[in-house]
């Protein structure tokens, strides 16, 4: 429940209206495959990670397709859209999300749906 509030605070207020839902001490880990900073650190960083997608896309938003709650943590198969700024060019983009806490305190990111389910032990 935390987490379906957490990304429908993102789709109507952005980045701040999520941070509420994540600890002040939060961590976000990118996968290898990230070309900026592979972790982020509390709201700022969360504030810095969300600006790398919002300077470069048009129209940049989250769509779920699947949540599964493990207990804690729980898993996230989304998207991520947009289209890229100055061409109009489209992105999808599979992400895979393992969020945990009782406030979202760390969350783990994958390029891919299947990298993600197997980070859960839940190889499909």
């Amino acid at each position: 429940e935390l987490v379906r509030k957490a990304f429908e605070a993102h789709r109507t207020g952005g980045i701040e209206a999520v941070l509420p839902f994540y600890a002040p001490d939060i961590v976000f880990y990118f996968g290898p495959e990230w070309l900026e900073d592979a972790v982020y650190r509390g709201h700022d960083g969360m504030r810095k990670s969300e600006a790398l997608w919002v300077n470069n896309f048009d129209d940049f938003a989250w769509k779920v397709h699947e949540m599964r709650d493990l207990r804690d943590p729980v898993l996230v198969l989304a998207e991520m859209t947009g289209r890229i700024k100055g061409s109009g060019a489209p992105v999808r983009q599979p992400t895979g999300l393992i969020g945990s806490g009782f406030r979202i305190s760390e969350v783990r990111s994958f390029n891919t749906w299947q990298r993600a389910l197997e980070a859960a032990g839940l190889a499909e």
